[in-house]
């Protein structure tokens, strides 16, 4: 029976919610705004499914990219965080018939996983959401799909796409398994904290939120509110001066798990691995107008023969470790933030201003990181001047 007493040792992944025959386990939220499984030990029958699943109890072994490519799209790239590459795959396995998982923000700016089956709907899944998703019921749907015979591409977080494979077991034959390269997550009850925070401020809801607005800079990108009312109207803010942002960057805001992540460095074990090409200016620099390009690694020879179908796309071929340049997130472990505790205790305090306490643990860029950002920045600009 799953029990959770150190919760770096659950990733949120549910898996064991999924594959218990009884129907015992739950996920509930925690103090930091997490969720965790519960299980109930009085329906509980003892047969150890949910353990044989936790990508945590079974780690996988690191794998290595067998290919790399900086890829975009240019249909797809504008309203993409990067280089478009995602809606460009969707399309691709919707045209054979298949079915599309991946994370959209709902109406009410929670962040979930749904499923789609044509374009309209996967427009939905575009752009980062930088909270953890709620997988509802996608990894038994996903089942059943692939039991039917048809096609599914699922994209997800590495301990998410590893929690999935450990649920489907020998049923994952005609799964695409794509996943990020990740840093860790911050948790959807921070999120609808700073919402609220947000809406208090401005005297206003927030309708929509983009994580990554790249309409002034891709690498230097902003996030922007759009607010219900015409008063407060359209916020963009730098994402550097986001404290949402800024914290989640600093890795203050991270699931417990994502300290030690289970499925970092390849763990997942899924297909295809997208990114930012941060290493543009040096890897690929045909590509470095600042428009957003993709950073992709080829994993798997699915991966390889699904990436062979995607039509329209500009690539140039790089080695793994042009890709992984500045993506650290990918296989190295981050430090858990010496002031953390200390941040999410305050936040439980009565008649805290969430967002001024969030402020507060904002590190501000020393003058010598913003001078470097700004020379970049007009770097850029002279290059679109220049075309």
């Amino acid at each position: 029976m799953i029990q959770i007493s150190d919760k770096s040792k659950c990733c949120g992944c549910t898996a064991c919610v999924n594959i218990c025959p009884r129907q015992c386990i739950v996920m509930r939220r925690d103090r930091e705004g997490f969720d965790y499984p519960v299980a109930n030990p009085d329906m509980c029958i003892h047969c150890g499914r949910c353990e044989s699943v936790c990508p945590v109890l079974n780690p996988a072994s690191d794998s290595k990219p067998i290919a790399a490519y900086a890829m975009r799209s240019s249909e797809y790239m504008e309203g993409s965080s990067s280089g478009g590459v995602f809606p460009a795959l969707a399309k691709s396995v919707l045209d054979r018939g298949g079915v599309v998982f991946g994370a959209v923000m709902e109406s009410d700016l929670t962040v979930g996983h749904v499923e789609a089956d044509t374009m309209d709907q996967v427009q939905r899944m575009r752009g980062s959401k930088y909270v953890q998703s709620d997988l509802y019921s996608v990894f038994e749907d996903i089942k059943e799909y692939l039991k039917s015979g048809r096609k599914v591409l699922f994209t997800g977080t590495p301990c998410q796409v590893a929690g999935l494979k450990g649920y489907l077991g020998d049923v994952a034959e005609g799964l695409l398994a794509v996943d990020l390269a990740c840093h860790g997550v911050p948790g959807p009850g921070l999120w609808e904290k700073y919402v609220g925070a947000l809406a208090k401020r401005a005297d206003a809801d927030v309708s929509d939120v983009s994580f990554r607005d790249k309409s002034a800079s891709w690498r230097h990108y902003s996030v922007r509110y759009t607010y219900a009312s015409e008063t407060a109207g359209i916020v963009t803010i730098d994402a550097a001066r986001d404290p949402y942002m800024a914290l989640f960057r600093q890795d203050m805001t991270l699931r417990p798990s994502c300290y030690r992540c289970p499925a970092r460095n390849g763990r997942s074990h899924s297909d295809l691995t997208l990114a930012d090409l941060w290493s543009v200016h040096r890897t690929a620099p045909g590509f470095n107008d600042d428009r957003g390009v993709s950073g992709v690694l080829v994993n798997t020879e699915t991966g390889d023969m699904a990436m062979r179908e995607i039509e329209g796309m500009e690539m140039t071929e790089l080695s793994p470790a042009d890709v992984l340049a500045e993506n650290g997130g990918f296989s190295e472990t981050v430090a858990v933030p010496e002031k953390r505790q200390e941040f999410f205790d305050g936040l439980q305090v009565a008649g805290t201003d969430i967002y001024r306490h969030m402020s507060e643990y904002v590190v501000r860029r020393p003058l010598k990181t913003m001078y470097k950002r700004i020379r970049s920045a007009l770097s850029s600009f002279k290059r679109r001047i220049s075309k």
